[in-house]
């Protein structure tokens, strides 16, 4: 049986098979999830809302009470169908940022990593219009350690509910150190 030598490939082809593979992890890690929070047939858009939360940093944790159908602490980046009506959201906010170290009396510099939890849950409430789609998101400021929930209604182009700003618990992951940069002396 012959082996497969990889080096016969070329290098146009090993290429294309790279950004095509990297392409696919990437919209399997980045896709936008879909949950239907009601029972019976699918409706009409037109019929039902959507509640998008596709940000890195704010969390919905659960919808009037029901959690993540995948059995997760939170929904993640999902579009969530819904019936018109007064919903109560659940929502968490985490963060990461980072600063720049100088030592030895700022011969080099290295980065230090942080993370940013918000310390409770925050609750919301909104109301859902048949045909809407609402934007979860947040604004952060990391040196104050606050952040606040905005909620925006994008059919009607508006914000409708802007909620904080709360507390944010500071974390340090790690640095670079190892990595630093030296400046010449």
């Amino acid at each position: 049986m012959q082996r497969l030598n990889f080096r016969n490939i070329p290098r146009g082809v090993s290429i294309f098979v790279f950004l095509v593979l990297l392409g696919f992890i990437t919209n399997c890690t980045l896709a936008t999830k879909t949950h239907r929070l009601y029972e019976g047939p699918q409706l009409p858009n037109d019929e039902t809302a959507q509640i998008l939360c596709t940000g890195e940093r704010i969390r919905i944790n659960s919808v009037n009470g029901q959690k993540s159908p995948d059995g997760k602490d939170t929904f993640g980046n999902v579009k969530i169908v819904i019936l018109p009506g007064n919903y109560h959201l659940t929502v968490s906010f985490s963060g990461t940022s980072m600063a720049m170290a100088y030592g030895e009396n700022g011969r080099y510099r290295y980065n230090i990593y942080y993370r940013h939890d918000s310390l409770n849950n925050v609750d919301i409430t909104m109301k859902a219009e048949a045909g809407h789609t609402y934007l979860v998101t947040s604004k952060h400021d990391y040196e104050k350690s606050r952040w606040r929930i905005i909620v925006r209604d994008e059919t009607a182009d508006r914000t409708i509910l802007k909620e904080g700003p709360d507390p944010l618990k500071k974390i340090r992951t790690g640095d670079n150190r190892q990595d630093r940069i030296r400046y010449q002396s």
